[in-house]
């Protein structure tokens, strides 16, 4: 069987919808036309609109991956004269780490242990200390923790931070508001939950945001949002974007706002909560911490977590995510979002009894 032919119970690239398959099919057209650029500044309303932005909020468009998107970011919205502070409780909050280390950005990190739940009482030692921005990963993907927006967010306004939120795996999977929490700058990627290809990543910023970014000289031709922002005054980005990709964005945000976010969000809970479930009275058990319903981390009793992602693989043509790291000995990560049905899920769970001999 050709990999394309897989079942994706993967976080990104996802199981695709019908509309956007057909998306696909069709040639990508030139983009330098007044077609196209009215297609952008739709993208760019119902991004907005999806993400609670307030109207004043600019949107920028890149043609990479969400980690292209974290590094563009960071060198637009602060430079040297800065300190930030990075939750990092897995890999991603180390990529955020990295990221300001290679760029000389100031910068303190809030780590979290195995398994540690991010509370309150973990900001203390980072009050008052003058810090003046704040960077986290929503839903760090790698262990599956939603972290909470209300204990963030009131962090931030009481030290009077920029909040800018990694939401590449939670952004259409739990409730997002940026208006709501005061959060300055979003990160979204093209093949969570969105659902499509991956190669487009999309940065939101409030309007305080932007005008800092305005201010700061990235040392970077391609990841200048001053050149996005003037681009996108006519519905255009600087450089070639991936042009059949925004052709699919356009189809999935019309979709998603016809239907109502709320009915999105509710489909991906539903699928969630059913295979969370379905996994009582099997040899798994699940992380202490909140989850995202984006994904459910799988832990198992033993060693045995790739031998699992191995048979589901070459034996049944189904992909789950593998985790990388001290955790992937004994866990697996299966994804939420996508044109996945409860009967996909209950074939999933069929395989682990097989699995077990159970």
């Amino acid at each position: 069987m050709k990999l394309e032919d897989y079942k994706l119970f993967t976080i990104g690239p996802t199981q695709m919808y019908k509309s956007t398959l057909e998306v696909r099919s069709k040639v990508v057209p030139y983009f330098r036309t007044p077609e196209f650029s009215e297609l952008m500044l739709e993208n760019e309303a119902l991004v907005k609109k999806l993400q609670f932005a307030e109207e004043d909020a600019k949107v920028v468009f890149l043609t990479c991956s969400g980690s292209g998107a974290m590094e563009a970011t960071v060198i637009n919205c602060f430079d040297k004269n800065d300190k930030l502070l990075v939750i990092s409780g897995g890999t991603f909050g180390e990529r955020f780490e990295k990221i300001c280390q290679i760029h000389h950005i100031p910068f303190e990190a809030l780590k979290l242990g195995a398994d540690e739940e991010l509370r309150a009482e973990c900001f203390k030692p980072f009050e008052g200390k003058e810090f003046t921005g704040l960077l986290v990963n929503i839903d760090e993907t790698y262990t599956g923790q939603l972290y909470d927006i209300n204990i963030i967010s009131d962090f931030c306004k009481r030290n009077d931070m920029y909040l800018v939120v990694d939401a590449i795996s939670s952004f259409l999977a739990d409730e997002y508001n940026m208006a709501k929490y005061g959060i300055d700058a979003t990160i979204v990627s093209s093949q969570k939950g969105l659902c499509l290809a991956p190669g487009l990543s999309i940065v939101t910023l409030s309007a305080r945001m932007a005008a800092k970014a305005e201010a700061t000289d990235p040392e970077s031709l391609y990841f200048d949002f001053k050149d996005c922002f003037l681009n996108m005054k006519r519905g255009q980005t600087p450089f070639t974007p991936a042009v059949g990709v925004c052709f699919e964005l356009n189809d999935m945000l019309h979709k998603i706002d016809s239907e109502g976010i709320e009915t999105r969000l509710g489909d991906v809970k539903a699928r969630c909560d059913y295979f969370r479930n379905s996994l009582k009275g099997l040899p798994v058990h699940l992380p202490p911490y909140p989850l995202s319903n984006a994904i459910t981390p799988v832990r198992f009793e033993k060693d045995i977590a790739m031998e699992f992602f191995a048979y589901l693989k070459d034996e049944k043509h189904i992909m789950v995510n593998p985790v990388g790291g001290e955790l992937g000995k004994r866990s697996i990560r299966v994804s939420h979002v996508g044109d996945l049905s409860f009967a996909d899920y209950d074939e999933l769970i069929a395989e682990i009894k097989q699995f077990f001999g159970m």
